[in-house]
């Protein structure tokens, strides 16, 4: 994994870019494809499912490309789990025993409500401000297109937060920065659902830009967490957590936005989920690194520096 005092730049940086996808694709989806479509003629219905094929060929040539080009290590073109300090070759029993950790249940649940968010905004927002708003498509999903375009550099800034935090305060450090940015995900996102349509459209996005800011950086500063949580299984922790970003979707979806008749209801109780689960962050403690109000209680010792001999000329 990349180096412990820069893991939580590295990883938001790298998955901020792929989510800024989510952003890129409002607008593309509605701007450069099915509103040409439909002006050249074409039924919406049609040119809906027609400009579904442009991604489904770009999600075949790039795993294509992946699959024939890319290497799982800078060093190896495969990945050999031995190199984790595991003896025994994985098994589906080794998800069982991750899951035994509180710890890691707590992060799968606080990713869904950060990354799950950011999957359920993509879903609601630009249908929120084309009927809530009265908006044009093409606006609606150019101010929803907003939200993941801050993927550019909001998740990034979360892991340098993480990075700093723990630079001048330890792992503590780390999470107090994945409370803090949820927290403030939360209220944001309670704020958001609380302006109605009697203010300006401006309004709103004012408010939604701070809100994806800590949505983001909640992403962020998760994954400058995961990598200590359990290092020798730290491919099934982190595709657990990962997992978890799409769990939170499918709870928001069913739980929040479809049985809620209303226009604002879902987004203020869908933060009510996000403050419970940044409230259980005191539970993150590990005796080697401590927790959000504790040091660690094993004091690593670091390696005694071997100095070169000097030569006697």
């Amino acid at each position: 994994m990349f180096a412990p005092n820069v893991i939580g730049t590295a990883n938001a940086t790298a998955a901020g870019w792929g989510n800024l996808g989510g952003g890129v694709t409002q607008i593309f989806m509605i701007s450069v494809l099915f509103n040409p479509m439909v002006d050249s003629g074409m039924l919406p219905d049609t040119a809906w499912r027609v400009a579904m094929v442009v991604p489904a060929v770009l999600f075949v040539v790039c795993a294509v490309s992946m699959k024939l080009l890319c290497w799982d290590t800078p060093t190896a073109k495969r990945f050999d789990v031995a190199v984790t300090g595991k003896t025994q070759k994985p098994s589906l029993w080794d998800y069982v025993e991750v899951l035994k950790d509180v710890r890691v249940l707590v992060m799968i649940m606080q990713y869904s409500a950060c990354f799950g968010t950011e999957l359920a905004m993509n879903n609601q927002l630009a249908t929120h401000f084309r009927t809530y708003f009265q908006m044009a498509a093409a606006d609606a999903s150019a101010l929803a297109g907003a939200f993941g375009l801050m993927n550019l550099f909001a998740r990034s800034l979360g892991g340098i937060t993480s990075d700093l935090l723990f630079k001048y305060i330890g792992f503590r450090g780390r999470i107090w920065a994945q409370f803090l940015s949820l927290f403030f995900e939360a209220i944001f996102l309670f704020c958001f659902g609380l302006v109605d349509n009697s203010q300006p459209w401006y309004v709103a996005l004012a408010v939604l830009v701070f809100f994806s800011l800590f949505v983001q950086m909640a992403e962020g500063t998760s994954y400058g967490i995961v990598p200590f949580m359990n290092k020798q299984q730290l491919a099934i922790v982190s595709a657990l957590v990962g997992a978890g970003g799409n769990l939170g979707a499918v709870i928001a979806g069913f739980c929040f936005y479809r049985p809620i008749d209303e226009p604002l209801l879902p987004f203020q109780v869908h933060a009510g989920y996000v403050m419970f689960w940044a409230l259980l962050s005191p539970c993150y403690y590990w005796s080697e690194h401590g927790g959000m109000f504790h040091g660690p209680a094993v004091v690593q010792k670091s390696e005694p520096k071997v100095e070169a001999a000097e030569t006697a000329v």
